[in-house]
């Protein structure tokens, strides 16, 4: 089967797109995947909450003072993530920027972030305090930083679907930074094993027409006297989630979705992040940091993984 792919890097991470055996000349495929890169440099751009001149940097410069008029893109993305934020009760909020800023530079100096830090920090968490007025975004309480990390992703690769499909491709694959979309034929996907070095799988699900994301505790952390702090955050205590959750996998329509929503359960645990999944209809495993693992039912027949006992959940 021919297969044509383009790699690069954007969003702070490594993003892949491959096509696979179309009728299209390679030229018109290596053309679309140009302007997928093209597309998502941009998106990088307005999303980002590191260069000065995005529109999300804007934002949080004009917190408390006044609106940004902002791209219909950024509107889309910041929409979805405060949908999600009020549907999770808040487990997922873009307006913990501050408060991962903080934790970001505890990591790069080996330390933990004083309490007094995170306490003023923790008063700055509030995705109620978003304003979107048509084509205008603010923030209402000066200090309060919007991060798109958690969410953005999904986007550009939902968009980049989008564009293939558009140029009459029907089979491909995406992966940006383990955000992925796979569509046309089945494809097998590996799931990381939490409690293993990068790249050893804990299973695999089989795909086909829908995206597949995961967040766990193994892939960004830091050790200070003995304790492992990870990058997944409770915005309700400030500090990295303690739900019992090693990793969590989602499996639906759209990876944007995805994204935020894999956030929010890996934070609310188990039982409440199940019934969130119930609400959007999504598919999950769940791997807890007892080593049990918990499947939903739709993926008993798609979810493979040798040896270990799966328990079906729902």
């Amino acid at each position: 089967m021919r297969q044509i792919q383009k790699t690069f890097f954007a969003l702070g991470t490594a993003n892949t797109v491959a096509v696979f055996d179309q009728e299209l000349s390679e030229e018109r495929i290596i053309k679309v995947l140009d302007h997928i890169k093209m597309q998502t440099l941009r998106f990088d751009h307005m999303f980002s909450a590191f260069k000065e001149d995005s529109e999300i940097a804007e934002i949080n410069r004009a917190a408390g003072k006044n609106l940004v008029t902002v791209s219909k893109e950024t509107i889309d993305v910041i929409e979805k993530a405060v949908e999600i934020s009020k549907d999770s009760q808040g487990t997922f909020d873009i307006t913990s920027g501050s408060l991962l800023r903080i934790w970001r530079n505890a990591k790069r100096e080996n330390r933990l972030p004083c309490m007094e830090e995170l306490k003023r920090t923790m008063d700055l968490i509030n995705y109620k305090n978003i304003v979107i007025d048509h084509n205008k975004v603010g923030l209402s309480q000066t200090g309060q930083e919007l991060d798109l990390g958690g969410i953005a992703k999904g986007y550009a690769a939902d968009a980049a679907k989008q564009m293939l499909l558009d140029e009459g491709i029907s089979d491909g694959f995406i992966n940006f930074g383990g955000s992925v979309i796979a569509f046309g034929s089945p494809k097998q996907i590996g799931i990381q094993n939490p409690f293993a070095k990068t790249g050893v799988s804990a299973g695999t699900v089989i795909v086909s027409n829908q995206a597949i994301v995961t967040s766990g505790n193994y892939e960004r952390y830091f050790e200070k006297d003995g304790q492992r702090y990870h990058h997944i955050l409770d915005p309700g205590t400030g500090f990295p989630s303690a739900s019992g959750l090693a990793g969590v996998t989602l499996i639906g329509d759209f990876a944007c979705e995805l994204d935020g929503l894999s956030t929010a359960v890996f934070v609310m645990g188990l039982k409440s992040g199940m019934r969130l999944l119930n609400q959007y209809h999504i598919e999950g495993i769940f791997m807890e940091g007892s080593g049990a693992t918990y499947v939903t039912p739709e993926l008993k027949d798609k979810f493979i993984m040798g040896k270990k006992e799966i328990n079906y959940y729902g």
